[in-house]
């Protein structure tokens, strides 16, 4: 949706692959870079080259897979968890700033079809394969 990309996304540090990537990472746990670059449908080159980005920005860490000492895992680092935690409290913000601006009666209303929304889409998600991040799927008064 627009106004979420336009108003409430603050794109000033990382772009949107990177959020996701963080965001997946701080969801699923560490993972492969090889299952990271699956999940997010892009290639292992340019995927070696993010997590090599976010790395050296702190975000993400990579440590040897214990399973298989060939492979790494990719990890979210504190840095990572206080940047999406501080991603979500500043889109919270701006949706109630856009939320003021409405009615009670329109509040009501879209209180009541998100009540009605959100569990459609959360099966959605879960049928495309997607993990429920909380957060994402909570409707407030």
């Amino acid at each position: 949706m627009d106004l979420t990309a336009r108003f409430l996304t603050d794109r000033t540090d990382l772009g949107v692959s990177a959020l996701f990537v963080i965001n997946r990472v701080c969801r699923e746990g560490p993972l492969r870079l090889t299952t990271l670059a699956a999940k997010e449908g892009i290639s292992q080159p340019s995927m070696t080259q993010l997590i090599t980005r976010l790395e050296r920005q702190g975000f993400v860490t990579r440590t040897a897979d214990p399973e298989d000492g060939r492979g790494t895992l990719v990890g979210i680092t504190e840095l990572g968890q206080e940047a999406l935690d501080d991603r979500r409290r500043l889109r919270r913000e701006r949706l109630g700033e856009l939320l003021e601006t409405l009615t009670p009666d329109e509040r009501h209303a879209l209180l009541l079809s998100a009540n009605v929304a959100l569990p459609i889409l959360r099966r959605l998600a879960a049928n495309a394969g997607c993990p429920p991040d909380d957060d994402q799927w909570k409707a407030s008064t």
